[in-house]
C-alpha cells in the first residue's frame, strides 16, 4: 500500500478515493496545475486592493486543498476568505496571505514529491 507523505491526511485521502492512486495522481496533477496558480493570482488581487475578487478566488480553490489531503490548510483558506471579504486592511490582508503562502509553498513541494513517488509506484 503506498504511503502518504505524513504532511498530508492519508486516512481523508483513502476515504475519498478509495485506495485508487489513479483518481488520487489526477487530483494531485490538478491541484498542481490549476490551484496553485489562482493562489499565485490572489496575491496580486491583494495588492491591487480588489478584495471581492480574493475572497471569490480563495472560495473557488479551498475545497481543493483537502482533495488533496492537506486539510489541515482548508480552516485556514477559509478564515483567509472569510477575512478578505470583511474588507480587512490591504496590510493585515497581505500579511495573512504570506503567512499562508510559507504553509501552501511546503505543500506544494510534499505534493509534488508524493506524486512522483506514485508514478513510480503504479
Amino acid at each position: 500500500m503506498f504511503e502518504f507523505n505524513a504532511h498530508l491526511d492519508a486516512d481523508y485521502i483513502n476515504e475519498i478515493y478509495g485506495g485508487d492512486l489513479s483518481i488520487v495522481q489526477i487530483m494531485f496533477a490538478s491541484f498542481l496545475e490549476d490551484s496553485l496558480p489562482v493562489w499565485d493570482e490572489i496575491k496580486d488581487k491583494v495588492i491591487s486592493g480588489n478584495y471581492a475578487e480574493v475572497g471569490r478566488l480563495a472560495h473557488q480553490i479551498k475545497p481543493s486543498f483537502a482533495m488533496v489531503g492537506l486539510t489541515f490548510l482548508h480552516p485556514k483558506i477559509q478564515a483567509f476568505e472569510a477575512f478578505a471579504k470583511s474588507g480587512a486592511a490591504q496590510d493585515e490582508l497581505l500579511k495573512q496571505y504570506q503567512q499562508m503562502a510559507v504553509d501552501i509553498n511546503h505543500a506544494k513541494l510534499v505534493i509534488e514529491e508524493d506524486l512522483k513517488r506514485m508514478e513510480a509506484y503504479v
